[in-house]
């Protein structure tokens, strides 16, 4: 046995174990990143020899296909003895794959390192029990946070029923999204637009209210170079107005809401209803109204804000429709990150949850 393998027996007694453990863990992440398994979870895994040598490297892809854990046990030729790093506790249960467990006790595997305990109730905790019951050393809480900020959408459905809500916006440096006439386009640089393609690939649908699609009448698709994922299903908040029958979104079979009393569509009631249609991740573009009323309902988890180098100079369509009438009426955030998008300046916060 080499070195590594050495270090690997003693898991955690010294700072290289630990470096290399991390390392794995960060290799099994990262083979899940673009990954579009939802409304499963995001997983990846890395299974290593005794001596510590990579063996195989997989990723759960698309709902139906195997599992990470199976499929990397597939790749190696020899799995006896391995060490197996998976960033989300293994299945114990049937679903529409078989458990993930009974693979790795059938395949021999001595060692497995875990990222997170998976939230869901079918699963948390249970795998992990029969790992251990079955004789294979479990270490548990790798790059843990890494593994939730990898797919916070899987994480908050699971811990709450409801899809982790964000609301993107994008609007001049004096917060116009769009000119009194009710043109918008464009505002935002490309590289802020195509930014933005790549937010709509990270979730399952696309909310916007029927004012957007009678102006612009959008496709709401992800639109960039060599993108082969899920396309997000659209998502209309309906009030008075119809939508057109010759508009393109109707092709793409959306979910539509409409009012069922005088008091419009409820936000609370729409992110209720998508959970239970095993939604994980929900955004909304449009427009300034669906921003409003989201917001103040309280459903909304993150903000990323496109705010383009232009000047309005003036008032035309506000990003954020309503009345703010008094300070008690202010939406607390935490402000988590600024980036440069080509001219434009990109603010993501997460909202606060206390009354």
């Amino acid at each position: 046995m080499g070195e590594r393998g050495r270090l690997m027996r003693r898991a955690g007694d010294n700072p290289v174990d630990s470096t290399y453990v991390d390392e794995m863990m960060g290799r099994a992440i990262e083979a899940s990143r673009w990954t579009y398994p939802h409304p499963n979870p995001r997983v990846g895994a890395v299974l290593t020899s005794p001596d510590g040598a990579v063996l195989s490297v997989a990723a759960h892809r698309t709902p139906g296909e195997s599992h990470a854990e199976a499929l990397v046990l597939g790749l190696a030729e020899h799995t006896s003895g391995t060490t197996l790093y998976v960033s989300l506790e293994p299945c114990d249960h049937h679903g529409r794959t078989p458990p993930c467990t009974d693979a790795i006790i059938d395949a021999g595997v001595s060692r497995v390192v875990v990222g997170k305990t998976d939230p869901d109730p079918r699963v948390s905790g249970q795998g992990i029990e029969r790992l251990r019951g079955a004789g294979i050393e479990v270490t548990v809480g790798v790059l843990a946070e890494q593994v939730v900020e990898n797919d916070p959408g899987y994480f908050h459905h699971r811990s709450v029923g409801t899809p982790r809500v964000t609301l993107k916006l994008a609007s001049t440096l004096d917060g116009q999204a769009g000119a009194s006439d009710g043109s918008s386009q464009w505002i935002t640089s490309p590289e802020a637009r195509e930014d933005a393609h790549r937010l709509r690939s990270e979730n399952d649908v696309i909310i916007v209210g029927a004012g957007t699609v009678i102006q612009d009448d959008p496709e709401l698709t992800v639109r960039l170079d060599g993108y082969d994922g899920p396309q997000p299903l659209p998502v209309i908040i309906c009030g008075a107005r119809e939508i057109p029958e010759d508009s393109r979104i109707l092709t793409r079979d959306p979910i539509i809401y409409r009012p069922t009393g005088p008091g419009g569509v409820d936000p609370v009631d729409v992110v209720k209803d998508l959970g239970e249609r095993g939604i994980v991740a929900a955004m909304i573009e449009g427009g300034p109204s669906i921003a409003g009323s989201f917001l103040r309902s309280g459903v909304v988890d993150e903000i990323v804000w496109y705010i383009a180098s232009k000047i309005a100079g003036g008032s035309g369509i506000p990003a954020i429709a309503g009345d703010f009438r008094a300070m008690s009426d202010i939406t607390g955030v935490t402000i988590t990150g600024f980036d440069r998008i080509g001219p434009d300046l990109k603010v993501t916060a997460v909202c606060s949850k206390e009354p």
